[in-house]
């Protein structure tokens, strides 16, 4: 029989996993209240008639949405703060790509031809942000490159691995600050997909948006405490 090492992967995630659960019960909770509403959207959704291809491109970014969040949620709350905001980012791609689909035809078709060599060439999510209203790219490209920062080899991804004592942080830990950024913008994240499953939904899903509405509608306090308690930290 092959022992367990008590020095594994699996025995210091279940630690951390405990050790978050105890420092942060009002962040996991909330979180597990936010997708299980988004989770719930899906479980009502009615059958879609679509002759143009919309409704179903959009019904796969948001299940694509879905599933990274789910992932995210589950990296953040073992300690692997990169890769939840990483998982995080492709949400918010998916939800950008969403919206610009509504409003801009081409992206649609590009989407429903698979073009992807026009796609890579053409369509940037930054481009798509400029039409966007106003206030809202404003905010979607500030936290969009702060999360690029941490997707990509920079310094601020790199950095994250250092841990105080000079060491390397191999696997998952526990950093508050790091946790809390990761949280912040999942937040950001979770605040905008399932509306945007119920804008493809027909009337049969007003109950499920009636009850689950307020709950998001606690999102945006929600970043902005935690904006300011991240504020606290930096001092």
């Amino acid at each position: 029989m092959t022992q367990k090492d008590p020095y594994g992967i699996p025995q210091i995630e279940a630690e951390i996993e405990e050790m978050i659960e105890q420092f942060h019960s009002r962040e996991i909770s909330l979180c597990q209240q936010l997708i299980n509403g988004y989770l719930n959207g899906f479980k009502t959704l009615p059958d879609i008639n679509d002759t143009h291809g919309l409704k179903t491109v959009l019904l796969l970014l948001t299940t694509r949405g879905f599933n990274s969040l789910w992932c995210s949620f589950n990296l953040l709350r073992k300690g692997y703060y990169s890769q939840s905001i990483i998982l995080t980012r492709s949400a918010l791609e998916d939800w950008l790509t969403g919206e610009d689909c509504r409003t801009k035809p081409e992206t649609l078709e590009i989407l429903l031809q698979g073009k992807d060599e026009f796609w890579k060439r053409e369509f940037k999510f930054h481009q798509m942000a400029k039409r966007l209203p106003e206030q809202i790219e404003e905010s979607w490209k500030y936290i969009y490159d702060s999360m690029s920062s941490i997707a990509h080899p920079r310094t601020p991804s790199l950095a994250m691995l250092l841990a105080p004592n000079k060491g390397i942080r191999l696997g998952c830990y526990y950093d508050k600050f790091h946790f809390l950024r990761a949280y912040q913008v999942w937040m950001v994240a979770i605040s905008l997909l399932p509306e945007a499953l119920y804008n493809i939904m027909d009337s049969e899903a007003d109950d499920w948006w009636q009850t689950y509405s307020p709950l998001y509608a606690t999102t945006l306090p929600e970043i902005e405490r935690v904006k300011t308690e991240m504020d606290k930290l930096k001092k």
